[in-house]
């Protein structure tokens, strides 16, 4: 088994995926944000008038069936009027994190994402899925949690991300980074690193938190590879038994200390 497998693994069967802006008051240019966001996903984007519905919110559709709905305003505030330096910063801290459930039920969707200047969001949706994960570890504090940097130099060079793991070193989770690149650099201590230089490790990107077999909280993974390190193919699930998954296979490729 490898990471790129369990991109399309953990993909849903065939499905329709479409997100309406329901009774908008927004200027026009809302869906074309939207819209743009999707643009090479397999989700259709369009506004729709719905005499039941509230205004101002965004409705994700499987099949014609609502499975989520989030208010327009956070689904803006979270991925359409923000960059991803809002994470590299630390300017949004994980504890702020709240991430729309119309964007967390995209699960088990396939994703193809660019990074600038080739696409206008690049993988903003992946940030934000990552600090999902990372932001649903800290809440529960026990468990273990699997992330995949590309280089382990990335963790203290970005102070958003080493703000956000001092953060859940603070926790009684069992933390685990991969990358390529000395160990030795990788703050805070408490992290066990893992230098790889396994392709894999070095175009994988992957956040993976399982928490204790007692728990009553779900688990959740993330997993996308690259070929050039500009264009990633990835998918995320909720759900233990696909954390546990990646986990598995982490640990057994790569130990666990």
């Amino acid at each position: 088994m490898a990471l790129r497998e369990f991109v399309e693994e953990f993909t849903a069967g065939e499905q329709q995926v479409s997100l309406s802006i329901v009774n908008s008051d927004q200027p026009p240019m809302v869906e074309e944000m939207l819209d743009s966001l999707f643009t090479e996903q397999p989700i259709s984007v369009s506004e729709a008038t719905r005499v039941l519905s509230d205004a101002d919110v965004v409705q994700l559709r499987r099949d014609g069936s609502i499975v989520a709905e989030s208010s327009f305003t956070d689904v803006r505030n979270s991925v359409l009027a923000v960059n991803s330096d809002i994470y590299v910063t630390g300017a949004r801290p994980l504890e702020e994190v709240r991430t729309p459930e119309v964007i967390q039920n995209l699960e088990g969707t396939p994703f193809h994402v660019r990074g600038y200047p080739a696409g206008t969001k690049g993988k903003l949706l992946l940030i934000e899925i990552s600090r999902y994960i990372e932001s649903l570890a800290l809440q529960h504090g026990r468990g273990e949690l699997h992330t995949g940097f590309q280089r382990l130099s990335r963790i203290v060079d970005e102070r958003g991300t080493e703000r956000a793991y001092e953060r859940l070193t603070d926790t009684d989770l069992d933390i685990h980074v991969y990358g390529t690149g000395d160990p030795d650099r990788v703050r805070p201590q408490a992290l066990t690193a893992h230098s790889e230089n396994a392709p894999e490790i070095k175009n994988g990107w992957f956040v993976v938190f399982t928490p204790p077999p007692e728990a009553d909280v779900e688990g959740a993974a993330l997993v996308a590879v690259t070929d050039d390190n500009d264009e990633w193919n990835g998918v995320w699930r909720i759900g233990t038994e696909f954390a546990e998954r990646v986990r598995t296979h982490l640990t057994e490729r790569y130990g666990s200390a």
